[in-house]
């Protein structure tokens, strides 16, 4: 199975991989004020306490991003971002994958996140509902199902990126 992960276009992925939170603390600001710290031991223990291994997980999706023309935002994802993509089955099949885990709730500004664990073959790749993200109401990807890889070291390494053409 296909999955996709957007970076910034100022990246180093094809040299170092995807970087999980704990590997790339740069994004750490967005995760401050759900763990009540700037501090990063607090981040790393708040994102720890949710499931054990996110600090060491990586977002992805089932699927490019399909602007539907009703947020700003998602547009300047996919205009400002790199998309790449890696096949699951190859992280399965060389014991880089331990665990994966699917957002299943999500308030506005990602409050009140849950959380369920499952295996690989319950992926859901039906289409997402791109219509429901609203940036202005907090609603962005905590609005479309996507799902946290938890990798062993905390990186997909290059090898096994592929990086997409935006169409």
């Amino acid at each position: 199975m296909k999955l996709y992960h957007y970076a910034p276009m100022d990246n180093s992925v094809l040299q170092d991989g995807l970087l999980s939170i704990s590997k790339n603390p740069i994004n750490l600001k967005s995760y401050a004020k759900r763990a009540g710290s700037s501090k990063k031991e607090d981040i790393y223990a708040f994102l720890e306490k949710t499931f054990k291994g996110r600090s060491r997980a990586i977002s992805c999706l089932t699927e490019p991003i399909k602007w539907k023309g009703n947020d700003a935002v998602l547009k300047q994802i996919v205009d400002r971002s790199m998309l790449f993509s890696f096949e699951l089955d190859d992280l399965v099949r060389d014991g880089l994958l331990e665990e994966i885990w699917c957002k299943i709730k999500c308030g506005a500004n990602g409050v009140n996140e849950k959380f369920k664990k499952i295996r690989p073959n319950e992926i859901d790749a039906s289409p997402l509902s791109w219509e429901k993200c609203d940036s202005a109401k907090g609603l962005l990807f905590g609005a479309v199902r996507h799902y946290l890889l938890v990798v062993k070291g905390g990186v997909i390494p290059p090898s096994y990126l592929i990086k997409e053409n935006k169409s």
